[in-house]
């Protein structure tokens, strides 16, 4: 049986070493500091945390998105090294970029030149840690010999009910990025109030609700984690958590801390936050994932 082929764009934040050892192809987005461009791809934590100290001086990043061509480019790669096999590739959301669609387009053009072999364009509706737990779901599917088909059905799936939820310390970025408006964002610092985001449906973020403080944002992220997965999926412990921080912070700890006290044969798979997706929400980021109940629809 052919095995198939996994790919996605750099926005999963694998490190280097981890995409060859677990046989991923990754092609890299880029991101521009002081007009300068990047590729966001690293070997270790150690140069993502440069990156942020960087916005912590006062940078303003920008971001890339792939086009057809880089996509072309890409696959003709992939399949002059392995002469069997279908491609699957999963994209950064196509509610926060574009890059999914050139994606779509280029598979398109070269679907229709393929013989026996197939190219799929996945959109994770989703970034990083969601880009993730897909991989690592198809990674075990390939090692079983599932077929491509069935594969990209079953994490497109898990991909409609994964629940994420963020608790966002740096309003000014998502300010910069039009999630929140001057006036908010001024208030909310003021008032120190934390901004909680979801990502909906469609694959966009959504400032859902706010807490005033960390000991309140991180509470009702566990009210909505005992609502949207405890109390809705009958085998929800027998999963992971996979949690993401842009930079080391007191509110991302006592999440964690507190999900290993209420969870404790939950594994806690923890991911740091790239620079694409890192800069349009900045520093201080703590959020969770896991499989629950259907994504919600907010606006």
């Amino acid at each position: 049986m052919k095995k198939f082929i996994i790919s996605a764009d750099s926005t999963a934040d694998y490190y280097i070493g981890d995409l060859k050892e677990k046989n991923i192809y990754c092609l890299t987005m880029k991101y521009i500091i002081e007009g300068k461009e990047y590729d966001a791809l690293y070997e270790g934590k150690e140069q993502v945390e440069a990156f942020y100290e960087k916005i912590k001086a006062g940078a303003l990043p920008t971001t890339t998105q792939l086009n057809e061509f880089e996509y072309v480019e890409h696959f003709e790669k992939i399949l002059a090294e392995n002469p069997e096999g279908d491609i699957i590739h999963v994209t950064l959301s196509s509610g926060l970029s574009g890059t999914y669609e050139s994606g779509v387009q280029a598979a398109a053009k070269m679907n229709e030149q393929l013989v026996d072999r197939k190219i799929y364009i996945v959109d994770s509706l989703l970034t990083s840690l969601g880009m993730q737990m897909m991989i690592d779901k198809l990674l075990i599917m390939r090692e079983n010999g599932v077929e491509s088909e069935d594969a990209v059905q079953y994490i497109e799936k898990v991909r409609d009910r994964q629940q994420i939820w963020v608790i966002v310390d740096d309003l000014f970025h998502l300010k910069r990025g039009g999630r929140l408006s001057a006036f908010k964002a001024t208030i909310g610092t003021l008032l120190k109030v934390k901004p909680i985001i979801v990502v909906n449906k469609k694959g966009k973020l959504v400032v859902e609700s706010s807490a005033k403080g960390s000991k309140k944002a991180i509470q009702y992220v566990l009210d909505k984690i005992v609502e949207t997965g405890e109390n809705a999926i009958a085998d929800f412990t027998n999963q992971s958590f996979y949690m993401i921080y842009s930079t080391p912070n007191s509110t991302y700890d006592s999440l964690k801390e507190t999900l290993k006290q209420k969870y404790p044969t939950m594994d806690i798979k923890e991911i740091m936050l790239g620079p694409v997706v890192g800069s349009h929400v900045g520093c201080g980021v703590a959020a969770v994932l896991f499989e629950g109940a259907e994504r919600f629809d907010f606006n």
